[in-house]
């Protein structure tokens, strides 16, 4: 794809006052096309479900390897001194899902579409966030979401013995194979997701809700909620390395949360109406997405439209997706730091099953089940949006930027996305068949993707103060929030990398010894 130059500073308008793209004429994208912003939907309790979006498919997401695997084995050995990392993370996270919900709203190309526009233009970016992605081929959360079956069919936690290694690599297989179903079917890919997130979201925070309700001492509340603010105090003797992987799981992390992008113009928020959606494989013919972005006048009433959607993304960070990731960090916690307070040489997957077999012990076999049971609803359905969020954003690349494929209809995207899909598949298999430990994956997956939203947080800052026009940029706290963000990623990430490089390498090695 050949270089494209991005928009100057401030943004040139056509006739009617809405900005234009980069030229088209043999640009790798489509200049900017005009058109309406509509209006955003108004606060008010009837039509409730036009408020709901990337929030809360996004919490449902979220609420994965960081919450279940890394959560309850702090908690358990350090209580809640260490949760202000997790406070830390996830208000990072806001700055940085704000900044890039703000670019699809505005032009209705997704983040990823955004960075290829930049200099020195497609290819060289390609290159790099192919290498910032990589930590996101890696599934973790189907390796780590077949320890709690195979606890189910054993009894009991499964050991480092050659059966219970073969039975969970399998199982692995089998919880990976089943995460693409819910992406073929349903219309929109969309809203797929959004119904598995919400019964996900339902069943998990139900069940942990009633159980710290009345199985969890009001001691231990107090002191899970106290360490979400106790900010800088460290317990002694403990591991770094632990502590940066919890930091970096926490809410979502690496260039997942560039899914907010893609997901908000899927919902048709902002010029996402009018550019369109990603289409399922089965059921979505009428469902269609641009080839090209679409922006609006920048008049009196385009920015009063762009304000309300401005505050319409602050509310669903603020009171949907960040809450729901604390209160998601914070009930497994709660339920580990009481059941397994003080246990020492254990991983994180182990310590989520040991929560499980200590509450089943002491409050009957039902609660050990729905326990486990717990465990693989947070991380399968993570699993799924993880394949989707890849997919997503390469196909968002793809779809806009390779020329031959402007000349097919918008409904034969699916035939992108999909091919991603397949290929996604094949590797996914082979990298589970080449690890052997389910919780190295998951800190090799968490170094590499936490870096990729260091460098990001950089690189959607610059996006927005050089593609948008002065009237939409974002504000002095937002660009210092991804300042920070970027900061704090690249502080735990190189944690990790110090105190775990031995076994990392030792994945790495095997894997691309093929």
């Amino acid at each position: 794809m050949p270089s494209e130059p991005p928009l100057e500073p401030g943004g040139a308008r056509d006739a009617g006052g809405a900005p234009r793209g980069a030229p088209g004429a043999g640009s790798a994208f489509e200049p900017w096309e005009p058109a309406e912003l509509p209006e955003p939907p108004a606060l008010r309790v009837r039509g409730l479900a036009a408020l709901i979006g990337p929030g809360l498919l996004m919490a449902g997401a979220n609420i994965g390897g960081g919450e279940w695997l890394f959560g309850p084995l702090v908690t358990a050995q350090y209580g809640g001194a260490v949760l202000w990392l997790a406070t830390l993370s996830i208000l990072s996270q806001v700055f940085y899902n704000l900044a890039v919900m703000r670019y699809p709203l505005f032009c209705g190309e997704t983040i990823f579409v955004g960075f290829l526009r930049c200099r020195p233009g497609p290819l060289f970016w390609v290159a790099v966030y192919l290498l910032l992605d990589l930590g996101n081929y890696l599934p973790y959360l189907a390796a780590n979401a077949a320890v709690p079956i195979a606890t189910l069919i054993l009894g009991r936690l499964p050991t480092a013995s050659p059966d219970d290694a073969a039975l969970v690599k399998t199982l692995s297989y089998g919880v990976y194979g089943l995460a693409f179903v819910p992406l073929i079917f349903g219309g929109k890919v969309y809203d797929s997701l959004e119904r598995v997130m919400l019964a996900k979201l339902v069943f998990v925070l139900g069940y942990l809700s009633v159980a710290v309700l009345f199985l969890v001492s009001w001691g231990t509340k107090g002191e899970i909620l106290s360490g979400f603010l106790r900010v800088g105090e460290v317990p002694e003797g403990a591991s770094w390395a632990t502590l940066a992987a919890f930091a970096a799981y926490a809410g979502a992390g690496g260039l997942t949360n560039t899914a907010f992008s893609n997901y908000a113009r899927d919902k048709g928020w902002g010029m996402g109406a009018a550019v369109g959606a990603i289409p399922s494989a089965v059921g979505g013919r009428t469902i269609q997405l641009s080839h090209s972005g679409k922006t609006f006048p920048l008049d009196a009433a385009g920015l009063r439209r762009w304000r309300g959607w401005m505050r319409h993304i602050l509310r669903d960070q603020c009171l949907l997706w960040a809450p729901a990731c604390l209160v998601g960090m914070a009930l497994p916690s709660m339920l580990s730091y009481e059941f397994i307070r003080g246990v020492k040489g254990v991983e994180g997957n182990a310590a989520a099953a040991m929560t499980a077999e200590a509450v089943g012990a002491r409050h009957g076999a039902v609660f050990w089940l729905l326990t486990l049971l717990c465990g693989f609803a947070v991380l399968f359905p993570t699993q799924i949006s993880n394949l989707d969020s890849m997919s997503r954003r390469w196909t968002d690349v793809i779809w806009l930027g390779v020329r031959p494929l402007r000349r097919l209809e918008g409904n034969k995207v699916k035939l992108v996305y999909y091919g991603l899909l397949a290929s996604y598949a094949v590797w996914g298999f082979v990298a589970l068949n080449l690890t052997p430990n389910p919780l190295v994956l998951a800190v090799l997956t968490g170094v590499l993707m936490n870096f990729g939203m260091a460098f990001s947080a950089l690189h959607v800052l610059y996006v927005n103060l050089r593609l948008l026009p002065p009237e939409v940029r974002p504000g002095w706290a937002l660009r210092l929030g991804l300042v920070g963000s970027s900061v704090f990623y690249t502080g735990i990430s190189a944690a990790i990398l110090a105190q775990k490089w031995p076994e990392i390498r030792a994945v790495a090695a095997r894997v691309l010894g093929l």
